[in-house]
């Protein structure tokens, strides 16, 4: 148990009275913020509510603080409205909340208590001190000690320590060296031109700690110096100073004093450069191989009328759209200066972390790093390991001499062969491999792996166009900048077998060339999956990280209905009549995975269950909940619960999909969240008790040893003796896949009926339309 002891705290703070909603100070020193300034209710309220609530969060919260001196348009109306609905903070006995009136000792026990109501340290109060005034620092202090007491640091409730520059400062918030900040109820006029260490969430400040240095240098902004002045871009706007030194014109380093900009140091400039593969420590340039990035550096977007701050992911890997500062052999900056196009694609192929990787071509191939060339002959082969001497200046790209494309073998003896070029990079882990090569090719090796050929032209178009808005997508997403690509060959993006291509699939490709799907200007994201039940799910229903399913949905991912004429079913009993009806006519009633069953012993399932939810709590904590003594659910591992004694849907989704499924045991109750986690925890393999478990689907073949159920789809029957007693479990379900977006047996339903690929989109993608983005 940790603790501190609040009575020297208190000891040795002051406390003022007469700062009202607002921390304010008459002039910046170095030190501690707040010794000698009292704590309003409302910023008492902000604090708290901003810790637990999001910003977003906080302005949906339902209104539940009703107090005459709070008018629901203050600016803290939404943070004691938030605090209010936590149960730490209510009015007084007349009804009013004061929100001006300073936070006394005794209030501050009062929360302590409700924050942390296992921590047993209390401050030592009594008549003559209870009702002090607590000091803005002593109560950020103790609001800390309270959330460590629970055993969660800050980061845990998304709050960070930053310590930043403070360039200007008006009502409500503050312009730092990287960018607005909120700071509601705080005086921040007196620490402008300081160095300002603070608490922040969702670009708000929670709490002043410190001024760290009232004469700071900004390190890596970008700056431009005319005419006596200085301008510095701070991300979301730029800010200007006096200045009379030398010239300058990139990313430097200024030194403020006063108010005044007395040095600025420019960094030296790289000009245009290649990127290879970034991430937040290093980042490879093709013109000038690896190097580390400086401490603070920036990323500046200046494609735009505004400049803004970005992330590492911003810098597109193969492309050259960013101008680069060094400074002491550390990259300092970037700035983006030209928009890029997904004309080509970067894909992991093989997975990271390969030991050897052979490389050959009909016709040869050209192996090349910055050091070194060689030329391979029809018939020889590279094989590369990573102790070779080629990687030792960095990475080494393979590129045929011939028409023929590459063919690589992978540690584990898979041969393929890829158009475009390999390129090839030690790592820590081994030898990670990238195939370069244009968007359209690389479709080429998607298309045809991700539905079957068969299905015909019309449904493959549809294909075509989905492979290949997901691609752009990914493209500027750059999610796997740290390898240098865009997206893997795996299910993890899209299944991408390189070279093996096929005619029909080639032919959607070419006939759709460049076109994606989109809504207003943005090229839309095409979620797919093989087979639906007839219904179509809204992503909000199937993605939830948190297990609230509270997240917005894109109105082109909402589902539908999918061939189905019957009425649509509202209960328990009419979900399980719908899936036990094999007949049941829909676009995808072609499919083997249309419907499907299975069948768990009681013994079996409680087996199943009680390992894969131990797996699910560790892979996705927020899924799993245990019912507790008082009746809440808390996220938790679930520990000796016995024999299963019922399972059933606590929430469905209007989709029909599971969202909620409930566990009973001897011992305890279980909650199970999100469609995935679902289908994981009722996996249908036998482990060591009873009869194999097959799944049945609607082509009449059994299958065994699927590690999840096919789809969220499903109701449940249980069959229990005459005393009650569960002896089993059967699923009745429809479907394969999550649900969202595109069905693709649906497509070729539909395309069998007649429809055009634009139309198939636009049916599982509302209020979307084709049309050409890439020239």
């Amino acid at each position: 148990m940790k603790r501190i002891c609040f009575f020297l705290l208190i000891l040795t703070s002051l406390f003022w009275t007469g700062c009202g909603n607002a921390v304010t100070g008459e002039m910046a020193e170095i030190g501690r913020i707040g010794d000698d300034l009292s704590i309003s209710r409302a910023m008492a309220a902000k604090t708290m509510a901003l810790t637990f609530y999001t910003k977003e969060e906080l302005e949906g919260l339902e209104q539940v603080a009703d107090f005459p001196d709070v008018p629901q348009t203050d600016p803290f109306y939404p943070y004691i409205n938030g605090a209010v609905k936590l149960g730490l903070l209510s009015g007084d006995e007349d009804g009013n909340f004061y929100p001006e009136k300073d936070l006394t000792l005794i209030q501050a026990q009062a929360l302590l208590d409700r924050l942390a109501p296992d921590y047993d340290s209390r401050m030592v109060l009594d008549e003559s001190n209870q009702n002090m005034p607590v000091a803005y620092s002593l109560w950020i202090q103790l609001l800390q000690t309270a959330l460590e007491a629970r055993e969660e640091g800050l980061s845990a409730y998304g709050i960070t320590e930053e310590t930043r520059v403070l360039l200007t400062a008006e009502d409500g918030g503050g312009m730092f060296d990287n960018g607005y900040y909120g700071g509601a109820g705080l005086d921040l006029k007196p620490y402008e031109n300081t160095a300002l260490r603070y608490w922040a969430k969702d670009g708000e400040i929670l709490a002043l700690l410190e001024v760290a240095d009232t004469t700071p240098t900004i390190e890596n902004i970008y700056c431009t110096a005319s005419g006596g002045t200085i301008r510095m871009e701070a991300g979301a706007g730029s800010v200007t100073r006096p200045y009379t030194g030398q010239a300058v014109n990139g990313i430097c380093d200024v030194t403020l004093t006063e108010g005044k900009a007395t040095e600025a140091v420019q960094a030296a400039e790289l000009g245009l450069c290649t990127v290879k593969r970034v991430n937040g420590q290093e980042i490879y340039l093709a013109e000038q191989g690896l190097l580390s990035w400086a401490d603070d550096f920036r990323i500046y977007d200046a494609t735009g009328t505004e400049w803004t701050s970005q992330k590492v992911s911003k810098l597109i890997c193969g492309t050259k759209g960013a101008n680069y500062y060094l400074k002491d052999g550390k990259v300092a900056g970037a700035i983006i200066t030209q928009t890029v196009q997904p004309e080509n694609i970067r894909v992991l192929i093989g997975g990271a972390g390969q030991t050897k990787v052979t490389i050959s071509a009909e016709g040869g191939f050209t192996l090349k790093s910055s050091e070194a060339e060689k030329t391979f002959s029809n018939g020889e082969q590279a094989v590369m390991t990573a102790d070779l001497p080629w990687f030792d200046s960095g990475i080494v790209e393979a590129a045929p001499t011939g028409e023929s494309p590459l063919s690589v073998t992978f540690s584990d003896g898979t041969k393929r062969q890829y158009f475009g070029t390999v390129e090839l990079e030690r790592r820590q882990d081994g030898i990670s491999v990238i195939n370069a090569l244009p968007l359209e090719t690389y479709l080429r090796g998607v298309v045809p792996h991700e539905m079957p050929v068969d299905f015909g032209e019309t449904a493959l178009e549809a294909q075509a166009i989905t492979a290949r808005s997901y691609a752009y997508n990914q493209f500027y997403a750059n999610s796997y900048c740290g390898y240098g690509a865009h997206l893997a060959d795996t299910v993890a993006s899209q299944v991408y077998l390189g070279a093996d291509t096929a005619e029909l699939s080639d032919a959607a490709i070419q006939a759709t060339a460049g076109k994606c799907l989109t809504a207003g200007n943005e090229v839309v994201t095409t979620y797919f999956y093989s087979t639906s039940c007839g219904y179509g799910a809204d992503a909000k229903e199937v993605w939830s990280a948190d297990g609230t399913f509270t997240e917005e949905s894109k109105p082109y991912l909402t589902g539908g209905t999918y061939g189905i004429s019957v009425e649509k079913p509202n209960t328990e009993e009419e979900w399980l009549a719908f899936w036990q009806d094999w007949e049941i006519e829909g676009y995808d009633d072609a499919s083997p995975w249309y419907r499907w069953k299975t069948y768990f012993g009681a013994g079996q399932l409680t087996e199943i269950t009680g390992a894969k939810l131990k797996e699910a709590a560790k892979s996705h904590p927020a899924h799993v909940e245990v019912l507790q003594e008082d009746g809440s659910w808390k996220a938790q591992t679930p520990e000796d619960l016995g024999r299963l004694t019922g399972i059933s849907v606590a929430k469905r989704g209007e989709s029909g999909v599971m969202e909620v499924l409930r566990l009973d045991y001897e011992k305890g109750s279980v909650q199970v969240k999100t469609e995935y986690t679902i289908r994981q925890v009722l996996s249908p393999t036998k482990m060591t008790v009873g009869d194999p478990i097959y799944l049945q689907r609607k082509d009449g073949e059994p299958l065994t040893g699927n590690t999840m159920l096919p789809s969220g789809f499903f109701a449940v029957k249980e069959m229990k003796n005459a005393e009650g007693k569960l002896t089993g479990v059967a699923l009745y379900g429809g479907g394969n896949g999550h649900g969202v977006g595109m069905s693709q047996y649906g497509a070729k339903g539909m395309a069998e009926d007649g429809k055009t690929a634009e139309e198939i989109l636009e049916h599982y993608y509302a209020g979307t339309t084709v049309q050409q983005v890439i020239a």
